[in-house]
């Protein structure tokens, strides 16, 4: 029993001077994505961390997936997207503890999720007429990127954090559930509508986000 309680009273002492961040992203309000962050701080300049975000908006759907039959216009188009970000950050010349500039790199798990997609296939023999349908799509991709960012530290718990990165996928898989929708063309069907590339042509993974948090623990982060 006593060397139970002499455990955890050094556990409960270590969690105590560890030094743990947890943050908000306020950017991702404005294009319905909601995101949380976590980062344990190694010391002073280094920190390990984690992000989540969801996201019910679909930034890359140019309407070329759905032609003219869009279901987002009848309201039975539903997407949704998951985001699981691990990343590293070195801080250079920190103040309190893990604040000032930064720069990183991350990883990046994303999922997404669409059901309802719309699309319509002309008979060739008759414009008039045609064969339409819905199919569900998912999406997964993994990417590895570099960032840089400024963490603002109050004289409290309170911080504030701009972060920016880019990086590329070096994976991205698209599956359809319907099978004509699977054999149809890019004119009659754009997968790339669910899948980050710019212009279709680019896939690249852009961050931006800006963050509110809160600090726990550690009263000093040095070496």
């Amino acid at each position: 029993m006593k060397k139970l309680i002499l455990v955890t009273l050094i556990i409960t002492g270590f969690g105590a001077k560890a030094q743990h961040d947890v943050s908000l992203d306020v950017l991702g309000f404005a294009f319905s994505k909601y995101g949380l962050g976590y980062e344990y701080a190694i010391n002073s300049n280094n920190s390990v961390g984690i992000n989540f975000n969801i996201s019910s908006k679909n930034m890359f759907d140019d309407g070329i997936a759905n032609n003219l039959y869009s279901a987002a216009e009848d309201g039975d188009y539903k997407y949704s997207e998951m985001n699981i970000i691990p990343e590293y950050k070195y801080f250079m010349t920190p103040n309190k503890g893990n604040d000032g500039i930064y720069i990183g790199i991350y990883g990046k798990y994303r999922s997404s999720s669409s059901t309802g997609n719309s699309y319509f296939v002309s008979d060739i023999t008759n414009v008039n007429f045609g064969t339409t349908g819905t199919t569900d799509v998912s999406t997964t991709g993994i990417s590895l990127g570099a960032m840089l960012g400024y963490k603002w530290q109050t004289t409290g718990a309170l911080f504030l954090e701009v972060t920016a990165g880019v990086g590329k996928f070096l994976m991205s898989d698209v599956t359809v559930s319907d099978a004509i929708a699977e054999d149809l063309t890019e004119a009659d069907f754009n997968r790339d509508d669910y899948v980050p590339y710019i212009g279709n042509t680019l896939a690249v993974d852009l961050r931006l986000a800006v963050k509110i948090g809160l600090r726990f623990g550690g009263g000093s982060s040095s070496e």
